[in-house]
């Protein structure tokens, strides 16, 4: 059993152990949808030449890329990458210093937190995040941010020591129609790439999108928003004015 799992695990570069680890239904069934078969589904060329112009990097055409990334998966194809051709049957799953409780201050939590999208090659990997007319929260990016941070401390004590002449270079991005006026400036681990401290930023088009959208909303008899009423109505949510800078 031990020698079949590390086997299993015996990848190739890291954008194998990416794709080794993309589980995500939503991917593979817009394979699917599309008639995508036997290659992966390429990029846009207008859009890696966006990303790469903002990140100042040449984003190559065969880039792999998928949806809703979680982080656990990301971490995982990190480490494998550390191990290279043979990895052990498990890992040593360590926790934040600073961590309130051992659940959630693990290197592998076992829950849902992403990145709206992964675009990797040869040794880069960006990180996306996207809104499109949701407003950005600081909650959600200061813990995109901590995830990251804790990645920095808790790698070495599964590697200790590891050294690299071919570190990999992560990117965040953030996409919206407008940038982010409300963000307030987190701590960017040093390993991940940014422009003057913050994330680079990519206009999210929605020029086809609708003028104005409908949102379900609950509400009581007198249309008053109620998480607990008994009525529901439709509310129009306009969607950022693309001419402003």
């Amino acid at each position: 059993m031990a020698d079949d799992l590390s086997h299993s695990t015996s990848l190739g570069s890291l954008v194998d152990s990416l794709q080794r680890l993309n589980r995500k239904e939503r991917y593979w069934l817009l394979r699917n949808a599309l008639g995508q078969t036997g290659a992966d589904l390429p990029l846009s060329r207008s859009f890696l030449e966006r990303l790469g112009e903002e990140i100042g990097k040449c984003v190559s055409p065969s880039a792999w890329w998928a949806m809703d990334y979680h982080i656990d998966w990301l971490f995982s194809a990190l480490v494998l990458d550390f191990f290279g051709g043979v990895c052990p049957d498990r890992f040593h799953n360590p926790r934040a210093v600073d961590s309130e409780t051992v659940s959630s201050g693990r290197l592998i939590r076992g829950t849902n937190e992403d990145f709206d999208l992964i675009v990797a090659f040869d040794r880069t990997i960006i990180l996306i995040e996207a809104k499109g007319v949701t407003s950005w929260g600081n909650k959600q990016i200061a813990r995109k941010c901590q995830r990251l941070r804790e990645w920095s401390e808790l790698s070495d004590q599964i590697v200790p020591g590891f050294k690299t002449s071919s570190p990999v270079e992560i990117f965040v991005v953030l996409m919206s129609p407008k940038p982010p006026s409300r963000l307030d400036r987190v701590d960017w681990p040093t390993f991940v790439k940014t422009k003057d401290g913050e994330p680079f930023r990519l206009r999210l088009d929605l020029a086809d999108a609708p003028e104005v959208f409908l949102a379900p909303e609950r509400c009581d008899e007198s249309g008053l928003p109620a998480s607990m009423g008994d009525c529901w109505q439709l509310k129009p949510l306009g969607r950022p004015n693309l001419d402003e800078n």
